[in-house]
């Protein structure tokens, strides 16, 4: 009469346990897709505005969108009765323009080496994950880290490359400006320039996959904790 009661109360325990285990793979499984899905989409976005580029020609100003393998162009079709396109104005040749005027670098200048390797990263974050799904020994909180710390790492990297081009101005411009930190987030002003920067629906894709990820590290580390008192 003593075996009934416990083999009832032991089963609930693994009944929860396999719950943990199915939520946190199911977790890291989506976090995995968003990691990827956020490499080929736009992580941030930045556009100038000027007088001399008139909303009619560049409705949403000079503007260029930041990929984690690159920078592309980050204007469209106008759509417009008196103008008719066949493909968009290249505004990541107009941004190098003006950066000439005021001295800067062209922006395939800058990241070279991250641009370089940003493919074998993610590459090596989405391998981590996957051990991540199955790993259970000694330091496995230490592989989804990585993938955690992505937009941070973004941000940081962004920043100081910003800092950099505003820090290494020629005397090749036609305008002489002094050495500035252009605008990380939010609005600024450069010489006649308004600029815009801020994130695109990629970096979104990353908050979202580390949101996920933090989720699955507590699920896990609570299923472990649990197996391990027993």
């Amino acid at each position: 009469m003593t075996d009934t009661p416990l083999h009832a109360s032991a089963a609930p325990d693994a009944g929860t346990q396999s719950r943990r285990v199915l939520v946190f793979r199911a977790l890291t499984l989506a976090a995995l897709v968003l990691l990827a899905a956020a490499y080929f989409s736009p992580i941030w976005w930045v556009s100038l505005k000027a007088p001399n580029y008139p909303p009619e020609t560049f409705p949403d100003g000079v503007r260029i969108h930041f990929f984690m393998n690159g920078v592309q162009n980050g204007c469209e079709l106008r759509k417009s009765q008196e103008v008719v396109e066949d493909e968009p104005l290249d505004c990541v040749h107009e941004m190098n323009t003006i950066n000439h005027y005021i001295g800067m670098e062209p922006i395939e200048v800058g990241a070279k080496y991250e641009l370089m390797l940003a493919p074998y990263i993610f590459m090596g974050l989405g391998l981590m994950l996957v051990a991540f799904l199955f790993y259970r020994g000694p330091f496995w909180w230490l592989l989804p880290v990585g993938s955690i710390g992505v937009p941070v790492g973004f941000i940081a990297d962004y920043s100081f490359w910003l800092w950099w081009f505003g820090h290494n101005l020629h005397p090749w411009g036609a305008f002489t400006v002094k050495p500035f930190m252009p605008t990380v987030f939010g609005e600024g002003k450069v010489a006649q320039f308004s600029t815009f920067s801020y994130p695109h629906y990629g970096f979104a894709l990353l908050l979202a996959c580390s949101a996920l990820l933090v989720l699955a590290v507590l699920i896990r580390r609570k299923q472990l904790q649990e197996e391990g008192s027993r």
